[in-house]
């Protein structure tokens, strides 16, 4: 015997069924103006067959029917329907014009089912309190901790989204959709539960739970025809979001997604509004993978070319404009095997790089500047912007130019010497570049996205930071990104002192 909790429709979209007494229609189809189709509560499965000991060993028992199978007869209105075809046919008789027809229960097949590690162990009450809400819901309805949950996301975590998007919908419109789409609502606790957890030190358990509640719901979405796909590249973002808080352990389930799914996000990159928005969001973070996982991002920016913030002239427009350059490089570096590429593509790009910093607006400009001294421990520049798309904007460039560099390969005509040499001020001219974007974070602390730009480049490049304070300097600027923004970077800082000292002791050898 199976129970049935839920009409066809609630169980289909992974909802709560809530049927007032007495009513013949549950809440959920009564605010659709849909027909409710409420099954039986129990199902009786047919038992073929039984396993019993006999003789201290298993036997299976097949139950047939007995060919002396003696039938008792009872009054009318209670008939005895034969379960097997050679007795129906035997008794046509019994059969009733007017039985209902045998109702079909689909069975959950393997693409719906979370994989084993997706959700960790966690308490009991943590999922009496995150029931999936059925449809769109009321905002007092969320229980005290959702409430908080969404409240910090709002606060904390939007607003990293939001840099280059003057309309700001990932603080205003994702929050107010969340309400009308249980997936979404699901992802953005997640998100939110586990940025709580890294600033307080607590166990993320909760964001897990939440996290598989939400691959519950998009894995079914998925597998449906989608009239708007926006909640959908909405969730996958947030959810992207929430794989780059596990620091070293990024496993980028979200970020490779289908190729259906990233060709989509791409397509909208020119679509304008929230799914524009969206896009964007989604190329800063292959970009963020890319640059730390040195792999070729898996979206076709071209897309891209037909946005409108190559025809706008505000700060989030430029800083756009040079994030996609930015994304071009990292594309264009991995066209072919060992960075041989055509040196026309570089300089085409290197070109529009420049251009590009020399056009960018006056306002740009630092209304303060000091330079780094490292004889009195300051190891970054100072460096007051007035706009927030401004601070990243001015990062990208300086990753841009990390990119441009790796790319100015020796030619081959120098002589040893003169390689070692040139490899030197390559590496001298990206921990210049890396310093800078540092000073840019640490001059603009309300400018949160900033942050996530220069740990990734360190990530990266931090091997060629060789000044004692310069290094100093990059673990404390980690150490506060994992204590002000609640992004584990713990775990980069120990792998560049491994990788400061195994050099050092490199260039110590025959001293």
């Amino acid at each position: 015997m199976r129970v049935t909790k839920g009409c066809v429709r609630c169980r289909h979209r992974h909802v709560r069924c809530v049927v007032p007494v007495g009513a013949s229609s549950c809440s959920y189809c009564t605010r659709l103006g849909q027909p409710c189709h409420l099954e039986p509560r129990f199902k009786f499965r047919p038992v073929r067959h039984i396993y019993q000991q006999c003789d201290n060993a298993p036997a299976r028992f097949d139950l047939v029917w007995d060919d002396q199978q003696v039938w008792v007869g009872v009054s009318r209105p209670v008939t005895f329907v034969p379960e097997t075809d050679d007795v129906a046919h035997e008794s046509p008789e019994l059969e009733d014009k007017n039985q209902e027809p045998e109702l079909s229960y689909p069975s959950p097949d393997d693409s719906q089912l979370i994989p084993p590690d997706a959700v960790e162990s966690v308490p009991t009450d943590i999922f009496l309190d995150s029931t999936p809400h059925p449809g769109p819901i009321d905002a007092s309805s969320l229980s005290l901790r959702e409430a908080f949950l969404i409240r910090s996301y709002i606060q904390k975590i939007a607003a990293v989204a939001d840099i280059c998007d003057p309309q700001s919908h990932f603080s205003t419109e994702v929050p107010r959709r969340a309400l009308e789409e249980p997936m979404l609502l699901k992802a953005l606790l997640a998100l939110a539960s586990r940025h709580d957890a890294i600033l307080t030190n607590h166990s993320d358990c909760e964001a897990s739970a939440f996290h598989g509640e939400c691959l519950e719901l998009l894995i079914v979405a998925l597998n449906e025809p989608q009239e708007n796909y926006e909640n959908l590249l909405l969730t996958v973002v947030v959810l992207r979001f929430y794989e780059e808080l596990e620091g070293n352990t990024d496993r980028k389930y979200h970020l490779l997604g289908s190729n259906r799914l990233l060709n989509i996000m791409s397509r909208s990159a020119s679509s304008g509004g929230l799914a524009e928005a969206v896009s964007w969001q989604f190329l800063r973070q292959a970009i963020y993978s890319s640059i730390v996982q040195c792999e070729p991002m898996q979206l076709d920016l071209r897309n891209y070319e037909r946005s409108s913030v190559f025809h706008r002239d505000d700060d989030a427009a430029h800083a756009n404009s040079i994030i996609f350059l930015c994304a071009c490089i990292i594309q264009q570096s991995f066209a072919a095997p060992g960075y041989a590429i055509d040196r026309k593509s570089w300089q085409r790009l290197a070109d529009c790089v420049e251009e590009w910093h020399c056009n960018k607006p006056r306002t740009w400009q630092p209304m303060r500047y000091d330079a780094p001294d490292l004889t009195s421990n300051r190891p970054f520049p100072e460096l007051w912007i007035m706009s927030p798309p401004a601070v990243v904007g001015l990062q990208y460039y300086h990753a841009s130019s990390i990119f441009l560099t790796l790319s100015d390969a020796p030619s081959q005509q120098l002589t040893d010497y003169e390689m070692a040499r040139a490899r030197l001020v390559a590496e001298k001219k990206i921990a210049s570049h890396i310093v800078t974007a540092i000073g840019l974070s640490l001059s603009n602390e309300s400018v949160q996205n900033s942050y996530f730009i220069a740990s990734h480049l360190l990530q990266r490049f931090g091997y060629c930071l060789r000044q004692p304070a310069q290094q100093q300097g990059a673990l404390q600027f980690l150490s506060r990104v994992e204590k002000n923004l609640g992004w584990r970077t713990s775990w980069i800082g120990q792998e560049l002192e491994r990788q400061w000292v195994e050099l050092a002791a490199v260039g110590s050898i025959g001293d």
